[in-house]
Protein backbone atom coordinates (compact mmCIF):
# COMPACT_ATOMS: atom_id res chain seq x y z
CA UNK A 1 0.00 0.00 0.00
CA UNK A 2 1.44 3.00 -0.61
CA UNK A 3 1.15 6.33 1.90
CA UNK A 4 2.38 8.93 -0.22
CA UNK A 5 0.95 12.55 0.19
CA UNK A 6 1.01 14.50 -2.58
CA UNK A 7 1.29 18.73 -2.31
CA UNK A 8 -1.39 20.32 -4.52
CA UNK A 9 0.45 22.93 -6.29
CA UNK A 10 -1.07 26.22 -7.37
CA UNK A 11 -3.54 26.12 -3.95
CA UNK A 12 -3.38 28.96 -1.96
CA UNK A 13 -3.34 28.55 2.43
CA UNK A 14 -6.38 31.23 1.71
CA UNK A 15 -9.26 29.99 0.10
CA UNK A 16 -10.30 32.23 -2.57
CA UNK A 17 -13.53 34.47 -1.72
CA UNK A 18 -15.58 33.05 -4.60
CA UNK A 19 -14.54 29.20 -3.31
CA UNK A 20 -15.91 30.36 0.11
CA UNK A 21 -19.13 32.23 -1.61
CA UNK A 22 -19.68 28.52 -3.66
CA UNK A 23 -19.28 26.73 0.23
CA UNK A 24 -22.07 29.32 1.38
CA UNK A 25 -24.31 29.08 -1.26
CA UNK A 26 -24.07 25.05 -0.89
CA UNK A 27 -25.07 25.33 2.40
CA UNK A 28 -27.89 27.63 2.19
CA UNK A 29 -28.95 24.40 -0.39
CA UNK A 30 -28.11 21.92 2.46
CA UNK A 31 -30.08 23.50 4.66
CA UNK A 32 -33.22 24.25 2.88
CA UNK A 33 -32.98 20.22 1.97
CA UNK A 34 -33.18 19.27 5.42
CA UNK A 35 -35.46 22.00 6.22
CA UNK A 36 -38.49 20.48 3.88
CA UNK A 37 -37.39 17.02 4.78
CA UNK A 38 -38.60 18.07 8.36
CA UNK A 39 -34.76 18.61 9.75
CA UNK A 40 -35.03 21.64 12.09
CA UNK A 41 -31.72 20.67 13.85
CA UNK A 42 -30.06 19.60 10.75
CA UNK A 43 -31.21 22.81 8.97
CA UNK A 44 -30.04 25.32 11.95
CA UNK A 45 -26.81 23.34 11.45
CA UNK A 46 -26.21 24.01 7.73
CA UNK A 47 -27.46 27.63 8.08
CA UNK A 48 -24.62 28.08 10.68
CA UNK A 49 -22.38 26.36 8.30
CA UNK A 50 -23.37 28.87 5.62
CA UNK A 51 -23.14 31.85 7.99
CA UNK A 52 -19.68 31.35 8.98
CA UNK A 53 -18.44 31.17 5.16
CA UNK A 54 -20.37 34.29 4.64
CA UNK A 55 -18.43 36.06 7.12
CA UNK A 56 -15.16 34.73 5.85
CA UNK A 57 -15.96 36.01 2.17
CA UNK A 58 -16.47 38.88 3.65
CA UNK A 59 -13.36 39.05 5.59
CA UNK A 60 -11.15 38.06 2.65
CA UNK A 61 -13.10 40.97 0.64
CA UNK A 62 -11.91 43.40 3.45
CA UNK A 63 -7.95 41.95 3.42
CA UNK A 64 -8.20 42.16 -0.85
CA UNK A 65 -8.88 45.93 -0.18
CA UNK A 66 -5.72 46.26 2.11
Amino acid sequence: MNNHHFAQPNRSATPSRQRLLDRYKQYLQFAELKSLAGDRIGAENDYQHAEHFFRSAAQQKDADRL
